[in-house]
Parts: structure tokens; C-alpha cells; sequence
């Protein structure tokens, strides 16, 4: 264990997790140990989620770049590429 001067310092602003850390510590723990162990208890984040909001970002930045090179054709435009004179598919 680090110096107590070399520790990371921690604000708790909650008046209600302050009671509830009082109440815990009374068997002598300390405060850190008892936030370690709720942490503990807590699920992580999954990887999938994590790479899926990098996908995204990509996805999106991607997007933002190639957007202003995109020309979207009027339905008329569409029509005539996908549909020949009889109004039959090509």
C-alpha cells in the first residue's frame, strides 16, 4: 500500500453515500477497502459495447467526409435509371 500522502485523493458529494460509507466502515474497514469492494460488485463496461460506440464514430466520421461528394437523385432521375419507357424494371 502507497504512502497515504501518494494516494489519489476522492470527493464524495453525496450526503447520502457519506451516511451509507459511516455505516459501513463501523466494522473497521476503511473507507477505500469498502468502495473497492462495491466497485467489485459493479459489471464492467463489455467490450462489444465499447468497440460498437468505435465503430460508430467511425461510421460517423466517415459519413461527415464523403457526405458533401454524395448527389441524391430526384425520384423522376430514379425512376428513369431503374424503369425503361414501358415502366418496366431494367
Amino acid at each position: 500500500m502507497e504512502p497515504r500522502r501518494k494516494q489519489p485523493s476522492l470527493t464524495i458529494r453525496s450526503t447520502r453515500a457519506i451516511e451509507r460509507l459511516k455505516l459501513l466502515t463501523r466494522d473497521g474497514r476503511s473507507q477505500a477497502r469498502v468502495i473497492e469492494e462495491a466497485l467489485d460488485r459493479m459489471p464492467l463496461p463489455s467490450v462489444s459495447d465499447e468497440a460498437a460506440e468505435a465503430v460508430m464514430e467511425r461510421l460517423d466520421a466517415l459519413s461527415r467526409r464523403i457526405a458533401p461528394r454524395l448527389r441524391w437523385r430526384s425520384m423522376a432521375e430514379f425512376d428513369e435509371a431503374a424503369y425503361d419507357e414501358r415502366g418496366l424494371p431494367r
